[in-house]
């Protein structure tokens, strides 16, 4: 049912920091920043295959440090939605626009309340 998995978000309190971290140790690039206002920024960081990691800034996110999310790209995640609903899956946070960078998204639980996103981005 799902596409393929996207990319794994962690959280941190220091963006900066970690994408030091990731860059000069462990040899990933910085593939694109969203701008936060009142935050460091979101920042996403690819491996030589393409698999993203994406670092969140904690105060934004008013979250615990560490593993976020696994993120699962889709075409229609709104038809993805529906068809997961009717498998009996209860959504987190109903599928919508993220209102930047034409990204949507929506988020629910997989086993062991680990967060499954939906992930779609309007090219």
């Amino acid at each position: 049912m799902l596409n393929k998995i996207h990319k794994i978000a962690v959280i941190t309190d220091d963006v900066e920091g970690a994408v030091e971290f990731y860059t000069q140790t462990m040899g990933l690039k910085v593939s694109e920043r969203l701008p936060n206002e009142n935050d460091e920024d979101f920042v996403f960081m690819v491996d030589r295959d393409g698999f993203i990691l994406e670092l969140m800034p904690q105060k934004t996110m008013d979250a615990p440090l560490g593993f976020h999310h696994i993120s699962f790209k889709e075409e229609d995640i709104y038809q993805t939605a529906e068809a997961m609903k009717a498998k009996g899956m209860a959504f987190a946070v109903e599928p919508q626009s993220a209102g930047v960078a034409g990204i949507h998204l929506g988020f629910l639980n997989g086993p062991n309340d680990v967060l499954l996103q939906l992930f779609h981005r309007k090219q």
